[in-house]
């Protein structure tokens, strides 16, 4: 994978923390259930974790003080890893449990077609790498030894609760080994997602590969060998079969030497291919499923002989379609030995469960349940008819989410935009700070006397400016350049954080350069993109800004992946070279 910047990853994503206190005090596991078994500690046990008092701490801090301290910090900074923004914001998408490309950004993109197969490999292989990542030895100590320590922090609360508990004859409360479950179901449903979108993709992008493997005919086929099509062919079979080969055994996180972790013995093939070394692992499973590809069709000969069935010749074409179908075969075998029953999995996003569970509380409390994001027009200059005709175009875009995210269907009819008119609010055209100022004093917080009729997201507000208008209405802003794919060059809106304060700047300057507090984004990520990543608390507008400032329009378009920095460089450069050319020949006619 290319590297655009080398952020500090802090390897444990920070909201883990809380999203396991707040499965302390009743919420479900990362998996959406909750076992009958395990008590929920009273709310007045709160402050023992977020509190001014310490507990056990001979450094006299809190326990939440330490525990993010371990995570990384400017008090800790020994398990920090420096890694590609590339890398390190697709793993904080994953590590949330949000789908990489939606099937609808998949298809938006273009990926589904045979001219942007290599496109589409680079971001199945851009998964695979961010667990490549997780399983280097450096990394994976990192990893454990934070876990562990957060285990121990944990270990010193549950003594300080027991022995408030011991005082007043209450049952004692199992808190350390509880962040061990946690983590675990966390892990599986991490890993299975991304293991079951990339093993989806492969089987999609491979079945017409393997029918026309099967159905072409070549005009000369008297060498017995492959001919120009027929390479291209098994080329990309054979790309796609690594690709799946190598997710198999490296979209996984071990957890020998976690506390409080029992591992359960696995029972199907050779020991060394569930070893918590990626490269023994990886070398044991890929030697498995050669030794298995190579034994199918004897087996499957010695089978027909013993039926008294005869062999039927088979074409050159039939051939080569049932070695890589023998491949396959033998691939999704060894993957049941490997994984398990956990590829039977089917995970709905975190995020889209937490929020569900809070409108269900809402609902029964008898309270709006309607959530979303306000939205300012900052341009004032069109007609009505115009400007209803551009609101419909928005809309249709930012509703038309959700395909292969399970769950939006049922989160979609609660998410929504609430409008406001710049110019009745007596805003300048395209003055954002009149929008964040406006919205921090009405709108942002409970107590606001005009808050609106739903739950507004107070890390980010969107703004319809000029260039954003023109991005849905004019021709000036369209998909006709060959080095950006045309999904990547849809109707935006303009995503602005309402806290950023221009003269502090964002708190990490030099893996956000050039950040101003806003950021344009296509309009069908607003809700399954954007908003996943505000509710999950996985990231901000200054952590995707890298993610867009080197697109020629400076959109965020989702995940990166290297040849579309590449693409979009060239495109840059090109538009520099024309203005280049257009200056010199301005410079000799005046002379």
């Amino acid at each position: 994978m290319g590297i655009i910047y080398d952020p500090v990853d802090r390897i444990l994503e920070p909201q883990t923390v809380m999203q396991f206190v707040g499965f302390l005090f009743g919420n479900p596991l990362p998996d959406g259930t909750r076992p009958s078994s395990i008590a929920t500690l009273p709310v007045e046990e709160l402050a023992l974790i977020q509190g001014g008092d310490p507990v056990l701490g001979a450094d006299n801090k809190t326990i939440m003080h330490r525990i993010m301290g371990y995570i990384g910090s400017n008090e800790d900074t020994s398990r920090l890893c420096g890694v590609g923004k590339n890398i390190q914001s697709l793993k904080s998408r994953l590590w949330s449990g949000i789908t990489p490309l939606s099937d609808q950004r998949w298809k938006e993109k273009g990926l589904h077609l045979p001219e942007n197969f290599d496109q589409a490999c680079q971001n199945l292989g851009a998964v695979v790498s961010v667990f490549e990542y997780l399983n280097v030895p450096e990394v994976q100590n990192n990893l454990r030894e934070t876990f562990n320590l957060i285990y121990d922090a944990w270990s010193d609360l549950e003594a300080v609760i027991n022995q408030h508990r011991a005082g007043t004859g209450a049952e004692p409360v199992v808190i350390a080994d509880l962040w061990t479950l946690f983590m675990s179901v966390h892990l599986e449903v991490m890993t299975q997602r991304a293991h079951k979108w990339v093993t989806h993709h492969v089987d999609t992008l491979r079945a017409p590969y393997m029918q026309d493997l099967l159905t072409y005919e070549p005009s000369d086929q008297v060498t017995g060998e492959p001919d120009a099509k027929q390479w291209q062919l098994g080329d990309a079979l054979h790309l796609l079969l690594e690709t799946s080969i190598r997710a198999d055994h490296t979209i996984m996180i071990p957890m020998e030497g976690y506390k409080g972790y029992k591992a359960t013995k696995k029972e199907s093939g050779p020991p060394e291919m569930h070893s918590a070394q990626h490269s023994e692992r990886g070398a044991a499973y890929s030697q498995r499923v050669k030794d298995l590809s190579h034994k199918i069709p004897i087996d499957r000969l010695l089978e027909a002989f013993a039926k008294g069935e005869k062999r039927r010749d088979l074409t050159f074409s039939e051939s080569l379609h049932g070695g890589a179908t023998e491949q396959i075969d033998a691939q999704r075998q060894i993957r049941r030995e490997l994984r398990g029953s956990s590829l039977d999995s089917t995970f709905q996003e975190p995020w889209m469960m937490s929020k569900l569970k809070r409108l269900k509380l809402l609902e029964e409390n008898d309270l709006p349940k309607d959530s979303g994001l306000a939205i300012y027009r900052l341009t004032h200059g069109q007609p009505e008819s115009e400007w209803l005709e551009f609101v419909k175009r928005l809309e249709d875009h930012i509703s038309d989410w959700g395909a292969g995210q399970d769950g939006s269907d049922s989160i979609k009819p609660y998410l929504k935009l609430h409008w406001l008119d710049g110019k009745e609010l007596g805003l300048a055209e395209n003055d954002i700070e009149a929008a964040k100022q406006h919205f921090n004093e009405t709108l942002d917080g409970s107590e606001c006397h005009n808050t609106p009729p739903l739950a507004l997201n107070s890390k980010a507000i969107l703004a319809i400016d000029s260039a954003s208008f023109a991005s849905y209405m004019s021709n000036s802003y369209d998909a006709k350049r060959s080095s950006v794919l045309p999904g990547d060059s849809t109707g935006f809106v303009l995503a602005i954080d309402p806290e950023f304060d221009p003269e502090i700047g964002f708190d990490r300057p030099e893996e956000s350069p050039d950040y101003r507090g806003q950021m344009r984004i296509l309009g069908s990520l607003v809700w399954g993109d954007l908003y996943a990543i505000l509710e999950s608390q996985s990231g901000g507008l200054g952590d995707l800004w890298p993610l867009a400032m080197h697109h020629p329009d400076q959109v965020y378009v989702g995940p990166v992946i290297p040849i579309q920095r590449l693409n979009w460089q060239a495109q840059k450069e090109g538009q520099w070279n024309v203005v280049s050319e257009a200056m010199g020949y301005l410079g000799k006619s005046l002379k």
